[in-house]
């Protein structure tokens, strides 16, 4: 045999065990991403069954890949947000709604529920004085310039 024939022998052993090598490597990280993302459908199921809509997308684009749709995603949802639209507000407003149901639909939640009403309705007297509404004419007295009108009613 000659010598540049052993090299490339001992050239392909070395391949053979390095591609084995960086093989394992991989499917490891790919076994390591495949749980990541198992429990980001996971989350994304819960979190919609709880009412948001926002962040479940945003989760389950990561989940099949699609990283172009989940940075437009948070790119809107960011946009939303620093915008003012209430983003956030309307985002938990379902799960607040979804949460309150799932209290009411069992005995031990409605209980806990009166609880914290009978709290807080015994200690509004104490920390909150009820303050008596101005009279009328005094609201249309000498209006404050740049001040809402009395009579238009102020909303979201």
């Amino acid at each position: 045999m000659t010598p540049t024939f052993v090299i490339w022998i001992l050239a392909l052993a070395v391949a053979v065990l390095v591609g084995r090598d960086v093989a394992k490597w991989a499917l490891s990280a790919n076994k390591k991403l495949d749980s990541k993302k198992r429990a980001a459908q996971f989350l994304a199921t819960k979190l919609r069954d709880a009412g948001l809509k926002q962040i479940p997308a945003i989760l389950e684009d990561f989940v099949i890949g699609d990283w172009q749709d989940m940075v437009d995603h948070i790119h809107e949802f960011s946009r939303l947000v620093a915008a003012g639209n209430d983003a956030i507000e309307k985002e938990l407003g379902g799960t607040w709604n979804s949460m309150l149901d799932a209290h009411l639909s069992s005995p031990e939640g409605l209980a806990l529920i009166k609880a914290k009403v009978a709290v807080v309705e015994a200690s509004a007297p104490a920390t909150a004085p009820a303050l008596a509404a101005p009279p009328a004419a005094a609201l249309l007295a000498a209006p404050v310039l740049g001040a809402p009108s009395p009579t238009v009613p102020l909303g979201r």
